[in-house]
């Protein structure tokens, strides 16, 4: 009963620790939705955007406010006391602040090119985890097919029913199959890392990526895209925006050979009266009549004028080259997917083959080689399509997906 009753303690023990080792906590399920919210509001480049923006505002708050009034104290036999309000050209304040509420809206034009950096960033890195999770479950069921197989040519060796060579190749394959599967692994933690620092968080943090990738179309036309790339393009609202402060620039040097003015109030106290009086002036740029400002910034706008030129030309040559590479992947998508329908077929027809001894060892190893890959071909083709629609998005910051993550609409 004694010795019952120990093996019931060590029975006991025993299964709470199994349990304990194994009541690991399950990783948290990663939806794409829910990926693309966490970089929104974590990402750092995002934050940093979110501060330039704050920091603009700060500066067009200034531009609305009044220059600092000037104050002079004089003190002695005499007391006196002036402040003054300086006032630029006229228009020219108006002026300064248009150019300021530019800068804040090129500064959000900023963030919505951040973000839409970020947006392809975590598609890729997202995706990526998809399809090297699949290239995973590949390699571990041909890990699988391959010991299987080993074992069958072993025997098959060891009964003198194949050849050294047989059974010397048949174990180089299983090893490349082992080094296959290590491979793998290594890929998926590496862009699950780089996803979780694209969603500014600890890249040791663990999850495991819910969706699955799917056979996509490109419906939308090449000339629609480009209407819709420049009217909304952050890249190239940020230029045009910065050629209308250059031009206003232009106007509010222009201005600054008007006559500038004043106004103030003096009080003075002498031992024998007071006196107080308000204060008109002007100030009139009389030495060079402001000529060389004028200049520099119709040079500026010229400046201006030809980066705006050049921004657009670059982003329809990228567009148009995203757009060619889109309808090259569609096309690739459906030739891999009829070589995967044809694969399925070929392994089926290989396994009863080689089980009945029709074919030999190195041409069913080739048929089982060239299914594995048709299987790796679609998946690969099925992310490049995806990431080309992506970069298109990007590219025209315009959903393709009926979806409203470009503008950020959760």
């Amino acid at each position: 009963m004694g010795q019952f009753h120990r093996i019931s303690c060590m029975t006991f023990i025993g299964l709470w620790l199994a349990n304990g080792v194994l009541a690991q906590p399950k990783p948290e399920i990663l939806d794409f939705k829910q990926a693309l919210q966490l970089a929104y509001n974590q990402n750092p480049r995002l934050l940093e955007a979110r501060q330039a923006i704050a920091a603009s505002k700060g500066s067009l708050t200034t531009a609305n406010s009044l220059g600092n009034p000037e104050i002079e104290l004089e003190l002695g036999d005499s007391r006196s006391f002036e402040i003054r309000q300086p006032f630029g050209p006229p228009g020219a304040g108006f002026l300064h602040r248009k150019i300021a509420s530019n800068s804040v809206k090129i500064q959000q034009e900023s963030f919505k090119s951040a973000w839409a950096a970020v947006y392809l960033e975590l598609r890729d890195a997202y995706f990526q985890s998809i399809l090297h999770k699949k290239e995973l479950e590949l390699a571990q069921a041909n890990l699988q097919a391959m010991r299987q197989f080993f074992s069958q040519v072993q025997l098959k060796y060891q009964t003198g029913q194949a050849f050294k060579n047989d059974f010397q190749r048949a174990k180089i394959e299983l090893l490349k199959a082992e080094n296959d599967n290590l491979s793998a692994q290594k890929e998926l933690k590496v862009h699950k890392a780089k996803l979780n620092l694209t969603l500014g968080r600890s890249m040791e943090t663990e999850f495991d990526v819910q969706e699955n990738l799917r056979e996509e179309q490109l419906t939308v036309t090449f000339e629609k895209l480009k209407e819709t790339m420049f009217s909304q393009q952050p890249h190239i609202k940020m230029a045009e925006l910065e050629l209308d402060s250059k031009q206003k620039n232009v106007t509010r040097e222009q201005l600054s050979r008007l006559p500038s003015s004043y106004v103030g109030f003096k009080r003075e106290d002498r031992e024998d009266e007071d006196d107080s009086s308000f204060l008109v002036g002007i100030q009139i740029p009389f030495w060079g009549l402001n000529q060389g400002e004028v200049k520099k910034a119709q040079a500026e706008r010229q400046i201006q004028q030809v980066k705006t030129e050049a921004i657009k030309n670059q982003a329809l040559f990228g567009l148009y080259e995203a757009y060619l590479n889109a309808e090259l992947h569609h096309k690739q998508l459906r030739l891999h997917k009829t070589s995967l329908e044809e694969s399925n077929e070929l392994l089926r027809l290989a396994n009863l083959r080689y089980s009945e001894g029709r074919i030999d060892f190195l041409n069913y190893l080739d048929q089982v080689k060239a299914v594995t890959q048709s299987k790796v071909n679609y998946y690969h083709a099925l992310f490049n399509l995806s990431q080309s629609i992506s970069t298109l998005e990007t590219l025209a910051y315009s959903s393709l997906r009926q979806e409203d993550f470009l503008n950020e609409k959760f």
